[in-house]
């Protein structure tokens, strides 16, 4: 009858642990992960097991059981199921740690310091990831794109880090075959009677006279009240219009300073 009660008590734990599992995105075990298992007060059974190409691991005692597809609750009550039918153990308190993730990746492409795959952990984030992949090189941008299932999703980089509007969608936790993928900076060109033409890092809601700054300003011939704005669209087609210093810009204008005629 004990026995009975047990089994009936271990089905219920399991049962909890599957839809906890579904709500909160708990990491699932997989083929290639390295797990450590122990026992309270048996550090006899302290092992460290790979997870086989079948999803299986063996363990002392018990033999063969599959893991594959578990989560870390939902193995450790099945280990503790089987030690508990096989008579071994009246009340195990079974523990699993993995100590190298292989079965679950995800990638880093774009603009970082080291681009590549790499294994997914229990709690990693994007910023996490960023920080993996050697963080953003000097060219890269000040957004970021969360690639999952054909879709994604766009962030600003400030956001992401302070926590404001837009931060959550890349905050919450990576799934296995998530990419990040983060673009070349967005740039803005300034040209004609400046001191320093060139292109420039386009920062947030920078305006004409912010860029004519970091251009290093009008040359003594240069017109103040006839800049230059050509802007291409997505589809290509080119525009020019009088600008003013408060406009703002967008990626790829041009601002053109011409001469002054007296």
């Amino acid at each position: 009858m004990k026995k009975l009660i047990t089994f009936f008590a271990l089905c219920v734990l399991a049962i909890t642990m599957q839809v906890k599992a579904a709500d909160t995105g708990e990491y699932r075990l997989g083929t290639g992960d390295v797990l450590k298992i122990s026992v309270y007060d048996h550090p006899e059974l302290e092992k460290e097991i790979q997870v086989s190409q079948e999803g299986t691991i063996t363990y002392p005692m018990i033999g063969t059981v599959s893991v594959k597809g578990k989560t870390f609750s939902e193995a450790e009550a099945l280990i503790a199921k089987k030690l508990i039918d096989g008579d071994f153990i009246k009340k195990p308190n079974v523990n699993i740690l993995v100590s190298q993730y292989k079965s679950q990746m995800v990638s880093v492409v774009g603009e970082v310091n080291h681009p590549g795959r790499f294994p997914l952990d229990a709690s990693i984030n994007v910023v996490d990831l960023l920080a993996m992949a050697g963080g953003i090189s000097s060219n890269g941008g000040d957004k970021v794109f969360l690639v999952r299932d054909n879709q994604r999703t766009e962030v600003m980089l400030p956001r992401l880090v302070t926590g404001g509007e837009g931060a959550s969608a890349l905050e919450t936790k990576l799934k296995n075959g998530d990419v990040i993928y983060v673009p070349r900076m967005a740039m803005i060109y300034v040209y004609g009677d400046v001191n320093r033409a060139g292109g420039f890092r386009l920062e947030q809601n920078m305006s004409v006279m912010q860029a004519l700054s970091l251009a290093g300003g009008y040359t003594t011939r240069a017109s103040h009240s006839s800049l230059v704005l050509t802007r291409t669209s997505v589809d290509g087609k080119v525009t020019r219009k009088d600008a003013k210093p408060d406009d703002l810009l967008q990626e790829n204008d041009v601002v053109f300073v011409p001469e002054s005629i007296f």
